[in-house]
């Protein structure tokens, strides 16, 4: 299999990347990653700025930015250990 090229990437992760930023407060989008079914959630922070968060049935983690390519994911446990992870959004597919 070749490798793709950046701009590749980009146009086949953006139909992704234009419907999680089309979404407005309280709204949803399912997406389908690694066999995995998340819920991508918009939401107002504090500052009135749209926000996201990406949920599995049971867990969630905060999205710190949306990329061209890929959602950069963070969370903190109890004992307040930052943990983040790199969601490719050309694995993914709306579903």
């Amino acid at each position: 299999m070749r490798s793709l090229k950046y701009s590749d990437k980009v146009k086949k992760a953006a139909p992704i990347v234009n419907a999680i930023k089309a979404l407005k407060k309280d709204e949803e989008l399912t997406i389908q990653y690694k066999g995995d079914k998340f819920k991508v959630r918009a939401y107002c922070s504090v500052d009135d700025k749209m926000s996201y968060s990406v949920w599995n049935s049971f867990r969630g983690m905060n999205v710190s930015k949306v990329g061209r390519t890929s959602l950069s994911l963070y969370t903190y446990d109890m004992m307040s250990q930052k943990t983040t992870y790199t969601l490719s959004l050309i694995e993914a597919a709306i579903i």
